[in-house]
């Protein structure tokens, strides 16, 4: 065989490889992350990530035991006739200690995620025990997290507000991140709410209803998850 069919026969094994084995990706969240009101675009992040990736080429597989919305008749559109991948541990109105309660039982249902993105802390803003309510329960998933695979990587986003509650709990998360921190499995921070607008009276809004990002905000997340990801995309799948 000569150089030239060496070279392709490599190209091809490569490709062949990467599409059998994807980077795997585990979206963890609350109603931010499981959307799927039928009276509205609530398609989340998921959608448009998942938009970004194939664009860029880069086999995705996202991962959990859940793939339904709010309403279990919502519907994702396809992406360039490809049907949108809805796989995902989301839950509507949850705290971070009943999903992290969720992940005990379910995770070892999934294959080892290559990276899990984790949208926690909402429903956990009226108490002053931040420690315990979501730095705690946060700790604990990524020691599952790591069960299932040592070398992870660990995406926390910060809160999707410019107020209130969030602006206590944004030190602790990033403390948090700094500690479990590990060149083998990295705790990164992603900071969503830098050019967030949360207040659906204004005209360029990123919600519905302070909260739930419209699909200008769910594009936004999207490309903010994307961005932390990319150092890593080759890192994970060698």
């Amino acid at each position: 065989m000569n150089l030239l069919l060496k070279t392709a026969a490599a190209i091809l094994i490569s490709t062949a490889a990467l599409a059998a084995d994807p980077i795997r990706i585990l979206p963890i969240g609350d109603s931010i992350t499981q959307g799927g009101r039928k009276d509205r675009e609530e398609y989340t992040y998921r959608y448009p990530l998942f938009c970004m990736l194939k664009d860029a080429n880069i086999p995705a597989d996202f991962i959990g035991t859940r793939n339904k919305g709010l309403n279990g008749d919502a519907t994702w559109p396809d992406y360039k006739g490809t049907p949108f991948d809805g796989d995902h541990e989301g839950y509507y109105g949850a705290k971070t200690a009943f999903v992290r309660d969720q992940l005990k039982v379910n995770l070892p249902k999934l294959a080892p995620p290559d990276f899990a993105l984790i949208h926690l802390g909402t429903n956990d803003q009226a108490p002053e025990t931040f420690a315990d309510t979501i730095i705690k329960p946060l700790e604990e998933i990524i020691a599952l997290l790591r069960a299932r695979n040592p070398k992870v990587v660990v995406l926390v986003a910060h809160l999707n507000f410019n107020g209130g509650a969030a602006i206590k709990i944004r030190p602790l998360v990033e403390d948090m991140a700094k500690r479990l921190n590990t060149a083998d499995s990295p705790v990164l921070t992603v900071a969503h709410y830098q050019d967030w607008k949360e207040n659906p009276k204004d005209p360029n809004t990123d919600t519905f209803d302070w909260a739930h990002p419209n699909p200008q905000g769910q594009k936004k997340m999207a490309e903010k998850w994307f961005a932390a990801m990319k150092p890593y995309l080759k890192t994970v799948k060698p």
